[in-house]
C-alpha cells in the first residue's frame, strides 16, 4: 500500500468517526428531550391546580401592566387558532345550524332589527368602495340569466333542505346503495343500460375510418410516390389513347367513303309491348322451349 492510499484509508476512518460521533450526540440529545418532555408532563399532572393559578396570575399582571398590547396579543392568538382551525369550525357551524335552524335565524332577524341602519350604511359604504366589482358581478349575472331563458332552462332557485328530511334522504339512500341485488335485478339493470348494437355497429365503422384516415395521413410518403407512378402511367398512355381515337376517326370516315349501301337503322320497338315468342319451323305445331 503506497503513503497516499495509507493517508486516504486514514482520512475515511477519521470521517467515519466524526460520523458516528454525530450520529451518537443527537441520540443522546434526543434522549435528554424525551425525558425532559415526560419530566414535565408528570410535573405537571402532579401539579396541575399549581400551574393554572401561576398562569392566571401571570395574565392579570400582563393585562394591569399594558392593557391593550395584552388585547392585542389574546385578540391574535385566537385569530392564528380559528385560521389553523378554520374548516373544522366552519363544519360545527354548518352542522349546528342545520339540525336547528330556527334559533339563529331568530337571532339574524332580531340583530337585522335592531342594526338596520348601521348595515345599510355599511352596505353603502362597501358598494362605493368597490363599485366597479358591483357593477360587473350585475352584468355576469344579468348574461347569465340571459342565456339561461334563451336555452330555456328554468330560473334558479336554491333552497335549504329541513334536517329531517335531509337525515331521511341519506338513510334512503344507505339502504338503496347498502341493500344487496338479487341476479334478476342486476341482469335487468345491465339490460336498461345496455348500448344498442347498432349504436355499437357505429361506433365500430367510425374506428375504423378514423384509423384508416390516420392510416393515411401517416402514409404520406407512399401516397406522395403512388401519386407520382399513377401520373407517370397516365402521361404514358395519354399518347395511345390519343393515336387509337385518331384511328378510330380514320377508319370511320373512310367506311363512310366507301360505303355503297345506306346505313340500316334498327327499328324502334315498344319497351312494354310482349316479346314475340320464338318459333321453331321444323315444330311448327307443338310447344318450343
Amino acid at each position: 500500500m503506497t503513503d497516499e492510499e495509507e493517508l486516504a484509508r486514514r482520512e475515511e476512518d477519521v470521517r467515519l468517526q466524526i460520523v458516528h460521533a454525530r450520529q451518537a450526540l443527537q441520540n443522546i440529545e434526543k434522549r435528554k428531550r424525551e425525558a425532559r418532555r415526560a419530566y414535565q408532563r408528570e410535573w405537571y399532572a402532579k401539579n396541575r391546580d399549581q400551574q393554572l393559578e401561576y398562569q392566571r396570575q401571570y395574565r392579570q399582571a400582563a393585562r394591569e401592566k399594558d392593557p391593550e398590547k395584552f388585547a392585542q396579543q389574546r385578540r391574535g392568538r385566537a385569530q392564528r387558532w380559528r385560521d389553523r382551525h378554520k374548516e373544522q369550525e366552519n363544519a360545527k357551524i354548518r352542522e349546528k345550524y342545520h339540525a336547528d335552524p330556527e334559533p339563529i335565524r331568530a337571532r339574524s332577524r332580531e340583530y337585522y332589527a335592531e342594526h338596520a341602519e348601521a348595515l345599510r350604511a355599511q352596505r353603502r359604504a362597501h358598494y362605493r368602495a368597490h363599485k366597479n366589482k358591483e357593477l360587473a358581478a350585475q352584468a355576469a349575472w344579468r348574461d347569465r340569466e340571459k342565456t339561461r331563458r334563451q336555452i330555456g332552462l328554468p330560473p334558479r332557485r336554491l333552497h335549504e333542505t329541513p334536517s329531517a328530511e335531509r337525515r331521511a334522504s341519506l338513510a334512503s339512500a344507505d339502504a338503496f346503495f347498502t341493500r344487496t341485488r338479487t341476479r334478476a335485478e342486476i341482469a335487468q339493470a345491465l339490460e336498461e343500460i345496455a348500448t344498442p348494437p347498432e349504436l355499437i355497429a357505429a361506433w365500430k365503422r367510425d374506428c375504423l375510418r378514423a384509423r384508416a384516415t390516420h392510416h393515411l395521413s401517416e402514409q404520406s410518403e407512399v401516397l406522395a410516390r403512388l401519386q407520382l407512378e399513377l401520373g407517370k402511367r397516365l402521361a404514358q398512355q395519354r399518347p395511345q389513347r390519343t393515336e387509337d381515337a385518331r384511328m378510330d376517326d380514320i377508319a370511320l370516315r373512310i367506311n363512310e367513303r366507301l360505303r355503297t349501301q345506306p346505313r340500316r337503322t334498327q327499328p324502334q320497338r315498344d319497351p312494354a309491348a310482349p316479346h314475340p315468342l320464338a318459333t321453331n319451323p321444323t315444330n311448327p305445331m307443338g310447344m318450343n322451349r
